[in-house]
């Protein structure tokens, strides 16, 4: 889909996706995958709720290098990679941005295993070597998610009241 697609898809204007796609160092492309208004879908509501714009950057870095490192950059490759992966669906082995099942929980210490679909060039050193590690990352994701989780816990009551203050004076 083109921008101005993108754009209603979400029930914004494309000037709002512009911004957000600045804000929150999104690739900007011709053409969009239905994941990408997914994802824009899900920082929105991220936003509403008052989580800061550090934090959910912090959660699409992190979740993105997590994906990396286990390859799921492989399945779609291409600029758009990330988002062509984001779906609405969640639940206990889902991340939370791009909603890719790990294939078990997220707190177990078994992930699944990443199958590589493209050739790749040798690295000098190995990712390990490097210091990347997908338990290191996971770690990381983790506490950031936990942070944003917590902190929509405590909008909860909050945004309930205010969506049925909404609804009261939308009649």
């Amino acid at each position: 889909m083109k921008l101005k697609e993108l754009a209603i898809s979400i029930g914004e204007s494309a000037p709002y996706v512009i911004t957000m796609q600045q804000k929150f160092k999104l690739p900007v492309d011709r053409e969009y995958p239905a994941g990408y208004a997914v994802l824009l879908q899900k920082i929105r509501y991220l936003s509403l709720a008052s989580i800061s714009q550090k934090d959910i950057n912090a959660l699409l870095t992190h979740e993105r290098k997590l994906l990396i490192l286990l390859k799921a950059d492989s399945v779609t490759p291409g600029l758009l990679w990330f988002e062509s992966l984001c779906t609405m669906k969640q639940g206990t082995s889902r991340l939370l941005l791009s909603g890719y099942d790990m294939g078990s929980s997220l707190n177990s210490s078994t992930v699944q295993p990443g199958l590589d679909f493209t050739r790749r060039e040798q690295e000098l050193f190995s990712g390990r070597e490097m210091g990347d590690d997908v338990f290191r990352a996971i770690a990381t994701y983790l506490g950031v998610r936990e942070t944003i989780l917590s902190h929509l816990q405590r909008k909860r009551p909050i945004l309930s009241r205010a969506l049925k203050w909404v609804t009261a004076i939308s009649h």
